[in-house]
């Protein structure tokens, strides 16, 4: 599988270029943030390469660094969510961006990125959310809070979903994140 690319880039559009590699021209489609990023025509390159099969062929897609190839591709686990919708949402929002909104569950904000309606962006949402690892959720007071929910049969969406509720107001420890948790209605 074709995981990095680098040689020298030969085109530049705004989504798309052309890496040129000992003689081999690579054309991949770019999110804008990468697009930026790199450098004019002529110059080296290095980027990382997710590669889509479809029933036309072989698409690939090029990052600049690993975290915006990974979000590429949690945005694209999404059912309904293909490539040209994550290359939109991470032309206009940084991978950081995309997982506070994730976690924040502001669907709104997802639905200003051209072809993500109302349907795709609270799918984002629900699956991203679902999936997101405790550690994602923020500190480890929050990890922890989670960790306590779940064992008292909360599942891992309900336990974050009643964390942020309660907001990140400062308390005072564990006891008392879980006693405002709990006191949420599910």
């Amino acid at each position: 599988m074709l995981e990095r690319l680098r040689g020298i880039l030969v085109e530049k559009e705004p989504t798309h270029i052309v890496v040129d590699c000992q003689g081999i021209g690579f054309g991949l489609k770019v999110p804008l943030s990468t697009s930026r990023r790199l450098a004019d025509p002529g110059g080296e390159v290095v980027l990382r390469v997710h590669t889509h099969f479809t029933r036309d062929g072989v698409e690939l897609f090029g990052f600049i660094d690993r975290d915006e190839m990974v979000t590429f591709q949690r945005l694209t686990s999404v059912s309904g969510i293909g490539p040209k919708a994550g290359l939109n949402l991470l032309s206009r929002f940084a991978p950081s961006e995309i997982d506070s909104i994730i976690v924040s569950g502001k669907a709104d904000v997802l639905r200003t990125v051209p072809g993500i309606g109302p349907t795709k962006a609270e799918s984002i949402i629900k699956k991203l959310q679902a999936e997101a690892p405790p550690s994602d959720v923020g500190s480890e007071l929050l990890a922890d809070a989670e960790s306590a929910l779940v064992s008292l049969g909360l599942t891992h969406r309900e336990a974050r979903e009643r964390l942020r509720r309660v907001g990140s107001a400062e308390t005072p420890g564990l006891q008392e994140l879980l006693k405002m948790a709990l006191a949420q209605r599910g």
